[in-house]
């Protein structure tokens, strides 16, 4: 539910009337540095001291979490935030497959015929034509996945070495260091609605990050997966509330067959291991 008001409140910023939208940067900017003030509070209560040796995932891992939102909040404004979110939930079928060569696992046959039907249903969101063209900002937005893929690697490495709450503090920092460049050529002074949105999307995927990480220590993934998922769902109703889309038959079909795909896939990582 958070990563849903947090990705429908970044549509909302970019679609606020045209000379007073906020750009897809400043608002991932946002969805980082807001993330990093809650964090940090929460370090402060917990007086616990941030010492890391493992800087360098650290980084990887918070520009592969920049650069997949700013994509993620890009798309949503040129395709259905539907499709989009479908697309992205690919990335843990990345993170499999880059693990195979990063981390030396394997992939079974039953996980690998899954990740191919999975990936079907990202072609159909892509909507090919008969004159081989395609949606150009679908495949953008699954570039989008491929690059979170590798950050859940960098996220699977460093939750065996590090506590959550200092895994996210460190990523929010980093992330808001990496987008402060670019957001410096877009920004603008929002106004108190646009702050009050701005802030909510930090707050609303951090609570996301947060309960997600602590849902994962305590639960199986195969008990979780279906509620990461969800969100798919809770997108869908909250832009049909606001906006008035509602999801065509390819959307659903699309969608349906990678969060099918994703579960399936989840539920035999549970067995593997």
């Amino acid at each position: 539910m958070f990563f849903a008001a947090g990705t429908i409140c970044s549509k909302i910023l970019g679609l606020m009337n045209s000379t007073n939208a906020l750009h897809p940067l400043q608002v991932a900017h946002a969805r980082f540095f807001f993330a990093l003030i809650f964090i940090s509070v929460f370090i402060l209560i917990q007086s616990k001291p941030i010492s890391s040796d493992n800087l360098r995932i650290h980084f990887i891992r918070s520009s592969c979490g920049w650069a997949g939102v700013s994509i993620l909040f890009t798309a949503i404004l040129f395709i259905p935030v539907s499709d989009a979110t479908a697309i992205t939930f690919l990335n843990p079928i990345f993170a499999m497959l880059l693990a195979v060569f990063i981390l030396n696992e394997k992939v079974g046959v039953y996980r690998g015929f899954a990740a191919l039907i999975t990936f079907s249903g990202a072609i159909l969101l892509i909507r090919p034509t008969s004159n081989l063209g395609f949606n150009p900002v679908a495949a953008f937005c699954l570039l989008g996945a491929i690059i979170m893929g590798l950050e859940i690697i960098c996220i699977k490495i460093l939750s065996g070495r590090e506590n959550f709450p200092q895994i996210l503090f460190i990523n929010n920092l980093m992330a808001t260091i990496i987008g402060t460049i670019p957001v410096i050529f877009v920004f603008q002074l929002p106004d108190l609605v646009q702050l009050f949105f701005l802030v909510s999307v930090g707050l609303c995927f951090l609570l996301g990050q947060f309960f997600f990480l602590n849902a994962m220590r305590v639960s199986e993934t195969t008990f979780i997966a279906p509620f990461f998922y969800s969100t798919l769902i809770f997108v869908m109703i909250l832009d049909f509330l606001i906006y008035k889309n509602f999801p065509d038959l390819v959307s659903f079909i699309g969608s349906a067959i990678i969060v099918i795909g994703g579960t399936f896939i989840a539920y035999r990582e549970r067995l593997k291991s």
